[in-house]
C-alpha cells in the first residue's frame, strides 16, 4: 500500500492533509486507542477488555447527532442489545484490576471518538490515503516507545507484525473508513459488534475452542442486532 501511494504523482498534496485538524486528531486518537487497548489486555483478560473496548460504538452512536444523524429510540435499543451481548459473552471472566479496567474504558472512549472524527476526516481524504496519514501520525507518536521498553525481535515476530499490520490494521481500517464514507455511523457502529462473533467462529475452527453457553447467547444477540441494522440499511433508512 505504501509503495503504491509513494508512486502517486500527488503524494505531496496528500501529505499536506496531515495538517487538516480532523485528520491530525484522528491519527492521535488511533495511537491512543492502540496504547490503551494493548496495555489493558496485558493487565486483564481479553474478554473483559472487550467489554469496555466495545463501549466505543455506543459512544459513537450517542455522539452521532454531531454528524447531523437522527438518534432514534430503535437505534439506541439496537446498540443496547449489542452491548448486552458483549457483556453476556464476557460475564464469566470479570476481574477487579482497576488500572486494567480504566485503560480498557479509555480504549473504548478513544474508539468512539475516533469513529466520529474519522467520519469528518473521510470528507477530506480517500479511505486508503486516510489510513496512510493516520499511520504516519501514529508512528510518530509511538516512536518514543522504542526507547522506553525492551523488546525482542525475530522472524516469528516479524511475520506477526507484517500480518497484523497489513490485514488487521491497513485492510481493516480501509474497509472501516470506506464504510464510514458511504454509511450512517450508527449502522457502522452496530455492525462492528459482529467482530467478536467472527473471532468466536475462527477460534472454533482454527483453534478448536468450543464456545460456552454465555458466548453463544451473547453472539446470537450480536448477530440479531447486526441483521436488523443491515436490513435498515438495505431499506435506505440509515443512509445519510
Amino acid at each position: 500500500m505504501l509503495l503504491a501511494i509513494l508512486l502517486r504523482s500527488n503524494l505531496f498534496e496528500d501529505l499536506k492533509k496531515l495538517l487538516n485538524p480532523y485528520i491530525f486528531l484522528s491519527g492521535i486518537l488511533l495511537a491512543l486507542n492502540w496504547v490503551f487497548l494493548f496495555y489493558a489486555v496485558s493487565m486483564i483478560p481479553v474478554s473483559e477488555a472487550i467489554i469496555f473496548y466495545y463501549s466505543g460504538p455506543v459512544i459513537a452512536i450517542l455522539l452521532s447527532p454531531i454528524l447531523k444523524e437522527k438518534l432514534t429510540g430503535a437505534v439506541v435499543a439496537n446498540a443496547i442489545v449489542s452491548f448486552t451481548g458483549i457483556i453476556i459473552m464476557s460475564i464469566q471472566t470479570l476481574s477487579t484490576n482497576f488500572t486494567g479496567i480504566l485503560l480498557a474504558l479509555l480504549s473504548g472512549i478513544t474508539y468512539g471518538l475516533l469513529s466520529v472524527v474519522s467520519k469528518f476526516s473521510s470528507k477530506y481524504a480517500r479511505s486508503l490515503n486516510l489510513v496512510l496519514l493516520q499511520s504516519i501520525i501514529s508512528a510518530i507518536m509511538l516512536f518514543p516507545f522504542l526507547f522506553l521498553f525492551k523488546f525482542a525481535f525475530n522472524w516469528n515476530i516479524a511475520i506477526i507484525v507484517i500480518i497484523s499490520g497489513s490485514v488487521q490494521t491497513v485492510l481493516a481500517l480501509f474497509l472501516w473508513y470506506d464504510s464510514l464514507s458511504n454509511l450512517n455511523i450508527q449502522i457502522v457502529s452496530i455492525i462492528s459488534y459482529l467482530d467478536p462473533v467472527f473471532a468466536i467462529v475462527f477460534a472454533l475452527f482454527l483453534l478448536g475452542q468450543v464456545p460456552t453457553l454465555f458466548t453463544i447467547i451473547g453472539g446470537l444477540l450480536l448477530i440479531g442486532s447486526g441483521i436488523i441494522a443491515t436490513k435498515n440499511t438495505l431499506k435506505g433508512h440509515a443512509v445519510p
